[in-house]
């Protein structure tokens, strides 16, 4: 008994989960300025910018060379929306200082982190692979700092990262998700994603004969303090809270819900954030079924074709 009143009082003491907030404006880059004609573009994507040299911005809005999914650098299909950004993550130059040329993209974030709390990131990545590029490269990542960079002011590339892919980045149909964590040490109100590592420290594989440099796509960037929020962050609009409806709350043997959006699946998380249940529904509304749930705070993740919205419930 005691342990069921101190779940209750930690279910209702916390904030209800809601749209889970992404600290990232504009996180799948959908939002433009106007629509994209040619490279090193960032000034055409609303929030982003280039924090190093020449980036570049791409948007199926028109059918130029900076299209979704045709562009100069290949086909490739978005994780979500119509748009992604596009760096260069090594360069061969004709001097070690030019293989340490590097492009990154950076964002402001909405708010800065605060000291001691722990955040959760993550983004999607994939690899260009076309006749100018030539080489796959490891080391795409991600960093917080406590300044902006700018094209003509470039981030730092010192062998730091707070997160970054180890192993080379050769994939290129399917986006890859890099996802970590850490507590704030300092108040980071920018985030930059690009290889901060030096030529001596990134691995690459050539695989034409006369390469130039190793080229990824970026979407859908995520910085939150809900470590379920990032698990389930895909790039869709998020759904606010009185939009769907679910109740008993607490649930004893189903949870029930009601919501504008079809359904298409619903995932049910445990407090550690390791996926427990998941119900195929296709409907408005409709019943999940708990009775197998040992008691415990547990989050539903409802999804639509195009939206997502997390609740959180006590089961009894």
């Amino acid at each position: 008994m005691r342990t069921l009143i101190t779940i209750l009082i930690v279910l209702f003491i916390l904030p209800q989960t809601k749209a889970q907030i992404n600290l990232v404006p504009n996180p799948s880059f959908e939002d433009t300025i106007s629509c994209p004609s040619f490279l090193d573009n960032m000034q055409d994507v609303q929030d982003w910018s280039s924090y190093g040299n020449s980036a570049d911005y791409f948007n199926g809005c028109n059918s130029t060379a900076m299209n979704v999914p045709n562009n100069s650098f290949g086909y490739q299909l978005s994780h979500s929306g119509s748009a992604y950004c596009g760096v260069i993550t090594y360069l061969k130059g004709t001097s070690p200082l030019g293989n340490n040329y590097r492009e990154f993209v950076g964002v402001q974030l909405l708010s800065p982190l605060q000291i001691g709390t722990r955040y959760y990131f993550s983004f999607y990545a994939v690899s260009a692979q076309y006749s100018n590029i030539g080489f796959f490269s490891n080391n795409i990542g991600l960093r917080f700092f406590t300044t902006p960079f700018s094209k003509l002011n470039p981030a730092p590339v010192n062998n730091f990262a707070h997160i970054k892919l180890d192993t080379l980045l050769t994939d290129t149909v399917n986006w890859h998700k890099l996802s970590g964590s850490f507590i704030a040490d300092s108040n980071y109100q920018y985030v930059s994603i690009g290889n901060f590592f030096d030529y001596l420290n990134t691995d690459t594989l050539m695989y034409i004969t006369f390469p130039e440099c190793a080229y990824s796509y970026i979407d859908d960037v995520c910085v939150t303090t809900d470590s379920i929020f990032n698990e389930i962050w895909t790039g869709m609009k998020i759904v606010v809270q009185n939009e769907i409806n679910i109740w008993p709350n607490p649930a004893s043997d189903f949870l029930q819900f009601q919501t504008i959006n079809l359904i298409e699946e619903v995932l049910i998380f445990d407090s550690r954030s390791r996926l427990i249940k998941s119900v195929q529904i296709n409907a408005f509304e409709g019943r999940i079924d708990l009775k197998e749930l040992v008691e415990g705070i547990y989050f539903a993740s409802f999804r639509s074709e195009k939206t997502i919205s997390v609740h959180k419930f006590l089961k009894l």
